[in-house]
């Protein structure tokens, strides 16, 4: 009877041990193909790195270290820094973290600590401050199909090579969505608590939001680069803006829409609907933005209204032909090819 009894107490245990043994090897396999893709994929980071070399271009990730055991995947540098020597422009950049989860790997969410610094040809300089700054990426075969891109309390400061004001811009809350849409590619961006001003005061403008949906016809291969490189993306372009809108606070807002293209040559032609409600605010808007032309800017709304225009909104066609801007047959001013 003890004997039965040792032997039934036995069976357990035996299935423990297997339980146990297969457990290890679970483990281990696991951790096998864990530290297997993260050796590829550090070879494929810096394989890309040496693919840019081999473009003119010297990219830097500072002490780059995959990590992110046992769940995530992901590179992190401590700093990142790029230079086009051919178009001599620069780039450099804090502290980069990226993850990936290990059973969705096409799936990449960073993040980008501040400061950045560009630097381009002639002299000109952007320098970039930022509370936070976080991407999302989704790749297929063909490369990446769908991009999003928030920043918290982003603040631009752009100082020409020629001119010795700085132009801030800050926003609040920063958000860019792109994707792929078959052969075409559709951007949003969103901006909140948009603030625009020189360094020295001579020009601020009043807070306010904006918008804009826009779809750029064959232009998906911006995103997968399997496009020709030889190719300008924003040259020999169809596109249309689906909306802009500007809130501009006070009940002042803007919204233009409109199909346009650009040549060969850069230059933008489209034909937009304009629409501006709100006329008393957009008044205050603009003579705090523009002191100096306070009355020549109630003299115009004067005028609007002397021509029976007395509604509070207004809807304007606006032209621009090959740079020209038009509202009807009045010239507004002329824009450099992009």
């Amino acid at each position: 009877m003890a004997r039965s009894r040792d032997k039934a107490a036995a069976k357990p245990r035996r299935r423990f041990i297997w339980l146990a043994v297969f457990m290890v090897a679970v483990i281990v396999a696991y951790s096998g193909v864990w530290f297997y893709l993260a050796r590829q994929l550090e070879s494929r980071s810096e394989f890309l790195i040496s693919d840019l070399a081999n473009r003119n271009v010297h990219a830097d990730c500072e002490a780059m270290e995959v990590r992110g055991f046992p769940f995530r995947l992901g590179v992190f540098c401590n700093s990142v820094s790029a230079e086009d020597r051919l178009n001599r422009t620069s780039l450099s950049t804090g502290s980069f973290r990226s993850a990936a989860q290990i059973y969705r790997p096409n799936h990449i969410v960073s993040e980008l600590d501040s400061p950045a610094e560009i630097s381009v040809a002639g002299g000109s300089i952007v320098q970039f401050d930022w509370q936070s700054l976080r991407s999302s990426t989704i790749f297929d075969l063909s490369g990446l199909t769908r991009a999003s891109l928030q920043s918290a309390m982003l603040n631009a400061t752009v100082t020409p090579a020629a001119v010795s004001d700085a132009v801030e811009l800050t926003t609040e809350s920063t958000e860019l969505h792109i994707r792929q849409n078959n052969a075409d590619l559709d951007a949003a961006l969103r901006l909140t608590g948009i603030e625009i001003s020189t360094r020295s005061g001579s020009f601020s403008m009043p807070v306010f939001d904006a918008n804009a949906d826009l779809t750029l016809a064959d232009r998906a291969w911006m995103l997968s680069e399997q496009q020709n490189p030889g190719q300008n993306p924003w040259h020999d372009l169809s596109a249309s803006l689906n909306a802009f809108k500007a809130d501009l606070g006070d009940g002042a807002h803007l919204s233009l829409e409109g199909p346009f293209s650009i040549d060969g040559s850069g230059y933008l032609t489209g034909k937009f609907n304009l629409e501006i409600s709100g006329r008393e605010a957009w008044q205050d808007f603009l003579v705090k933005t523009f002191p100096g032309e306070a009355q020549n800017i109630r003299n115009a709304a004067g005028l609007i209204t002397s021509l029976g225009q007395s509604q509070d909104s207004l809807s304007l066609p606006l032209n621009i032909e090959r740079g020209r801007i038009m509202i009807g047959f009045v010239t507004l001013g002329q824009l450099p090819p992009i």
